[in-house]
């Protein structure tokens, strides 16, 4: 019997231990976040705070939260520092794949979307770059609430592309979705 409690134990233990991505967990208070955070939280707009958690990542510079009044945390979003590429998008690929392998480790393989609008002229490698900045290509990983631990809905690592032309910098941006985002939407529609 102990035997049979011991590994429930310990099977169960990741699922508590994953679902704090950052030190944050669903439902925190603006206060319970602070206290994670080497400074205040910044109010940005609606629900949206920036912060600077203590637990960080060295390839994201910025962090927002999403706070509701009434559901707490329900979504974060950490995005990276520019990264510079080449016209291939060598080191923005490159980023993904490390940063989609780590998460990975946490929360199984996801889904990836590798893809370029069948209509785009520029279909070659050398155009990889520019065609992420307008817009028809996609590089993003996905996981859903089917490899997830009970809290979490989904989370999403996206490539994007702000400056530049053939090559320029992009940079990733990582959502974690909480499954009460739902409650969160639902409040926020019950006006219409």
């Amino acid at each position: 019997m102990k035997k049979i409690l011991l590994t429930l134990i310990f099977a169960l233990l990741p699922f508590t231990i994953l679902a704090a991505p950052f030190g944050l967990k669903k439902g925190m208070s603006l206060d319970e976040i602070s206290a994670q955070c080497e400074e205040e939280p910044s109010f940005m707009k609606d629900d949206v705070y920036f912060i600077k958690p203590k637990k960080s990542h060295p390839i994201f510079e910025e962090y927002a939260v999403y706070i509701s009044k009434t559901s707490g945390l329900y979504q974060i979003r950490a995005f990276s520092k520019p990264i510079n590429c080449n016209k291939y998008g060598t080191e923005i690929q490159n980023a993904f794949n490390k940063v989609k392998d780590k998460i990975a480790k946490t929360y199984g393989k996801p889904r990836i979307i590798n893809e370029i609008n069948q209509a785009s002229q520029f279909s070659e490698n050398e155009y990889w770059f520019y065609t992420l900045k307008d817009g028809s290509r996609i590089l993003a990983a996905a996981w859903d609430e089917r490899t997830l631990p009970d809290n979490l809905f989904a989370i999403a690592l996206d490539c994007v592309a702000y400056n530049g032309y053939m090559d320029g910098e992009a940079h990733l941006i990582l959502g974690y979705y909480f499954n009460n985002f739902k409650s969160v939407e639902d409040e926020q529609d019950d006006v219409f």
